[in-house]
């Protein structure tokens, strides 16, 4: 008989325990989470990211500090129109820098179709342009005699050489990571939320069988008044 209201005890201390641990699993919000993930998928609907227009804007300048060189180079070596002609009409490989023009604009081609308009993320377009652009700098500067016609020759394939391996660095070093990370972020923000969203479904279902402390410290007192009541007076 004695074991009864101890029994009953640690029964509603149990049930006391458990009710603050609900309480805090309730207070779980997936608001933030949702606004997380809304504002994941604002990027994504943005078509692009901001470190991809960031790579896509530097191509650009690429394409155009090179060409804006090229028609310096014009004009420095007798007239646009004379230097076009003699560079473009009569091309010659050893002396013409029309070339090295035709090589930013293969790049900016490449890398804008692959980068912009269909959103690659693989590192391959970028490493077969680098790559073109190395080897044919190289042949030329080898080959030609562009050293024998002023800063020019210095200037234009050292130029396309650093511009073509920074882009190399900027997307592989800094586009795809970070538009990777972004990715898990968002994954793993939409796993949290559906969670949090079954956990506090399966609390509400659960939370149907508990009554309320009050309830239950009212019954462990008439318990303990009736058994009071059955012992045998002395």
């Amino acid at each position: 008989m004695n074991r009864l209201p101890g029994d009953a005890e640690n029964a509603h201390s149990s049930s006391l325990g458990s009710c603050p641990s609900l309480r805090d699993v309730h207070t779980i919000n997936p608001t933030q989470l949702m606004a997380r993930i809304e504002s994941y998928e604002g990027r994504e609907k943005k078509g692009i990211s901001d470190v991809r227009r960031t790579f896509c804007l530097f191509v650009t300048f690429d394409l155009l500090f090179v060409t804006l060189l090229w028609i310096i180079e014009l004009n420095v070596n007798g007239g646009i129109e004379t230097t076009l002609e003699k560079e473009v009409l009569q091309y010659d490989y050893y002396s013409s820098y029309f070339d090295i023009f035709l090589l930013a604009v293969f790049r900016f081609k490449v890398l804008i179709l692959a980068y912009a308009m269909c959103r690659l993320r693989h590192w391959w377009a970028i490493a077969f342009t680098t790559a073109v652009t190395s080897a044919f700098l190289l042949a030329k500067v080898i080959l030609s005699k562009l050293f024998s016609q002023g800063a020019f020759g210095y200037v234009l394939p050292i130029i396309s050489f650093i511009l073509a391996w920074i882009e190399t660095w900027f997307l592989d070093f800094k586009v795809l990571p970070q538009e990777a990370e972004e990715e898990n972020r968002l994954l793993l923000a939409q796993d949290a939320s559906e969670r949090a969203a079954l956990l506090q479904r399966g609390l509400l279902s659960d939370g149907q069988f508990y009554s309320p402390p009050e309830s239950v410290a009212g019954s462990d007192e008439e318990s303990e008044e009736k058994q009071d009541s059955e012992k045998p007076v002395v």
